[in-house]
């Protein structure tokens, strides 16, 4: 590490210090920052390059767009607001990676504290008939400072990385109900959950608690989606959660049915109330002969015990009929509303 004396006095509101042993890495830094018209200040410090910044997060994306994942492991990375720094004001320095991730948390952390996410509803109509709405799924978005919506892939992904999915997970539910009640809904109110949210007592309890709080919504109205992204690691896990569930009088849809641990023996061993058939399963169904049949045979199956059936990802109505003649129950997709703020 440099000597603090090698430091110019350069005035600023920060410092960007980057240090790599490979050469042609720390090279890349500094041509990718030089080309965005960042200013360099010269340490004469083989190895650490030092940019005037006022933040990092403004750094991060041009480098994250020159660097391999390796390189910003590489790459070791501090800020400091001294207009004479030295390195040996800081416990560490910290990766390129890592440090992404805690900016990434913290964004997604002010988000959650300040409630910028809204619930948007997307409508399951009957297969019989498309005018009665049987339910909604609702889904979060997040919200920047400006109001423009974040994805929800966004969302989970940077929440799996920072270890915040149960406090997203919190917020979707939250939302869920807030929005329904603000809406008066009285139609099936379909929520998404991470199974580990409840997979025990005491979390299904804080859970449950957590996304009552803005007005009681009645138990038989709910339906839990249990969400594949968090797989669970066997069948009798996720029998002892729904079992759970149905303790407290709440239905349950397996989400993604046909993928992960959603099979035809999960319908006999777990005892869902719906099972939500994946959109892989319905996409190219009227030129796919061999999706057809397991489609059918999922239906069958779902039939002898009781489970209702809701096929996701409908998108015209030559698949809709083709799923109404397999005897689906309920039927979801664009065809009959994207997601919107409002109940169809």
């Amino acid at each position: 590490m440099p000597d603090e004396s090698l430091y110019p006095h350069v005035t600023g509101v920060g410092h960007a210090f980057f240090w790599c042993p490979d050469d042609e890495v720390a090279g890349k830094v500094r041509r990718a920052l030089s080309r965005a018209a960042v200013i360099e200040v010269p340490l004469g410090e083989p190895g650490v390059i030092c940019f005037l910044a006022d933040d990092m997060e403004s750094l991060l994306p041009i480098l994250e767009q020159c660097l391999t994942a390796p390189e910003r492991r590489l790459v070791r990375a501090l800020l400091s607001s001294s207009t004479r720094p030295g390195l040996n004001e800081f416990g560490s320095m910290q990766s390129l990676q890592e440090l992404g991730l805690r900016l990434s948390a913290r964004w997604l952390g002010d988000m959650l504290m300040e409630q910028r996410y809204k619930s948007l509803l997307q409508p399951i109509v009957c297969a019989d008939n498309h005018d009665q709405v049987y339910g909604y799924e609702f889904l979060i978005r997040g919200l920047h400072t400006d109001g423009v919506d974040i994805p929800a892939p966004v969302l989970f992904e940077t929440a799996e990385e920072a270890g915040m999915l149960y406090a997203l997970d919190l917020a979707a539910g939250e939302s869920a109900i807030r929005t329904a009640k603000r809406l008066d809904l009285k139609e099936n109110i379909f929520v998404n959950v991470l199974p580990y949210s409840v997979d025990s007592e005491e979390g299904f309890t804080t859970w449950l608690d957590g996304v009552q709080e803005q007005g009681a919504i009645p138990h038989e109205q709910l339906v839990f989606e249990i969400v594949e992204s968090q797989q669970l690691p066997d069948f009798e896990t996720l029998q002892r959660l729904v079992a759970r569930l149905k303790d407290h009088g709440i239905r349950i849809a397996l989400d993604d049915f046909g993928t992960g641990f959603n099979n035809l023996a999960t319908i006999t061993q777990i005892q869902p109330d719906f099972i939500k058939l994946d959109k892989s399963l319905t996409r190219d169904l009227i030129d796919d002969g061999r999706k057809w049949t397991l489609v059918a045979n999922i239906v069958d199956s779902a039939k002898q015990s009781n489970i209702k059936v809701i096929a996701e990802g409908v998108e015209d109505k030559k698949t809709a009929r083709m799923l109404e003649s397999a005897g689906v129950d309920y039927l979801q997709g664009y065809l009959f509303g994207y997601p919107s703020e409002k109940p169809l």
